[in-house]
């Protein structure tokens, strides 16, 4: 089954519009549009550091070139929402996965360093990797939290849930205007994005790492806290 199709910035809108009493406006009403879209967006922004739905997560995968140590950011991939860097060696007898760390430091171009396997990634305008590859086409597997969709025409979708960009939107509003209900919103709000965080855990549990450092796939690459099936355990 094909998922709703979602709605649009036009259609949002009209009901913000509605729920805060200026439709008696009639024409007058487009008055408020720059600053109910403004509403709108900021309320989608704001949640995306909240909320991320699994359907917003991508994947993209990087194959290494000899001696190459940039590689351009997938199309979607917002490069401060990445959330994991994995390497594949299929060259080998038996295929390995390894985790890459993140950090390069200035040390680790202190001295020519063999081309080998990547091991270290950094953050810049593109993704950069060390040491630098050798003639090996290692894969590079990025997960990442996708960047929001377009949202300034009345036909662009949100990307997000629509009822909870909405109902924020409200609280912020009705704040913004002095309606007494405005809190009521901010509660709602908080109670359906508990509902749905809680909801995309499935039968996932987080478990902190201990802090073990080796170059095979595990469940103990950092302290970072992850998640892992429960069959996976």
């Amino acid at each position: 089954m094909a998922l709703p199709t979602p709605r649009n910035l036009g259609s949002l809108r009209q009901e913000l519009r509605d729920r805060l009493g200026f439709a008696s406006l009639g024409s007058q009403a487009g008055i408020n549009q720059a600053i109910l879209d403004s509403f709108l967006r900021q309320a989608q922004e704001q949640l995306y550091w909240e909320y991320t739905p699994r359907t917003h997560i991508g994947t993209s995968e990087i194959t290494t070139q000899d001696g190459q140590l940039n590689y351009d950011w997938p199309d979607n991939c917002n490069p401060d929402r990445l959330l994991t860097v994995t390497g594949r060696d299929t060259t080998a007898s038996t295929p390995s996965r390894w985790k890459l760390i993140e950090g390069i430091e200035y040390y680790h171009d202190d001295h020519v360093t063999p081309k080998s396997q990547p091991e270290r990634y950094e953050r810049r305008d593109q993704i950069e990797i060390w040491p630098s590859p050798d003639s090996n086409k290692y894969r590079i597997d990025l997960e990442y939290v996708k960047r929001l969709n377009p949202f300034s025409v009345d036909s662009d979708k949100v990307t997000l849930d629509a009822e909870l960009v909405l109902i924020l939107a409200l609280a912020n509003s009705k704040s913004h205007y002095r309606h007494e209900d405005a809190q009521v919103y901010g509660q709602q709000f908080t109670r359906m994005l508990d509902r749905l965080k809680g909801g995309t855990h499935g039968s996932k549990r987080f478990i902190r790492g201990g802090g073990k450092r080796n170059y095979s796939f595990s469940h103990y690459f950092d302290t970072h806290m992850k998640h892992y099936h429960t069959s996976d355990i």
